[in-house]
């Protein structure tokens, strides 16, 4: 049995993932900024990744729950909200969205991961996953627009990749991953989801079975730098 953590666990690709892992009889615990703020259930915590306290305060309280981690997932992430759209023209960015979005897509993944440091380091085998995206990549870029967005993504897989190799040198029992989950049917791509060819729009339950999959085949290899994969296992240029 596993002690999985899911970061953003209440919603989307974060819940189908928590599911899974609860019917296959691991140990999880979620996280969500819609949690209340005086929640502390050994199930689910408050935490708000634009909010560094949050995150101090969840993984204290997570130390008096658990020993170790074996599974961090983080899907925390933002690409819209009610008060902006993605960029599509410079004239277009606004710097109090750019800031919104590295917080929660870029600086958030990295504070959490700071604090999980200990408990990640205590398992016998961990592997500590981001979502990430595809629109990350800087050599895939062949469309331009989203700024934000691509630029979050992009600072976010640098994080993790420079992340992972000081680890390499501390805990060889611990993976860093990033995983691309496809386009999948959730509030983050409802707005753009008329305009996908037939086909290519994902359930939640079919992203989060082909994520723990890559997460699985992923998790007891020999240490080394982190990996960007999409949900199939290919590898996504940096």
């Amino acid at each position: 049995m596993y002690n999985v953590l899911i970061i953003g666990g209440n919603q989307g690709i974060g819940l189908a993932m928590a599911e899974r892992y609860r019917t296959q009889g691991h140990h999880v615990i979620t996280t969500s900024r819609q949690f209340s703020k005086n929640q502390t259930s050994s199930q689910q915590l408050y935490c708000d990744l634009t909010h560094p306290d949050s995150i101090v305060a969840a993984f204290d309280h997570l130390q008096t729950e658990i020993t170790h981690i074996d599974v961090l997932i983080n899907c925390a992430g933002v690409l819209h909200t009610e008060n902006y759209q993605p960029e599509k023209s410079l004239k277009q960015v606004q710097a109090d969205n750019f800031q919104h979005n590295y917080q929660v897509n870029a600086i958030g993944h990295l504070l959490v991961l700071q604090q999980a440091e200990q408990l990640l380091s205590h398992s016998k085998q961990a592997v500590a996953v981001s979502i990430s995206a595809r629109i990350g990549s800087i050599e895939d870029n062949h469309l331009g627009g989203w700024y934000a967005y691509r630029m979050s993504k992009a600072a976010l897989n640098m994080g993790v990749k420079t992340l992972s190799i000081e680890w390499q040198r501390k805990y060889p029992n611990i993976q860093c991953l990033l995983l691309h989950p496809g386009t999948t049917d959730t509030a983050l791509s409802k707005p753009f989801q008329q305009r996908l060819p037939e086909g290519q729009l994902q359930t939640v339950d079919e992203t989060a079975e082909m994520l723990q999959q890559q997460i699985e085949q992923n998790t007891h290899t020999t240490n080394q730098e982190a990996l960007f994969l999409d949900y199939a296992g290919k590898p996504i240029p940096w």
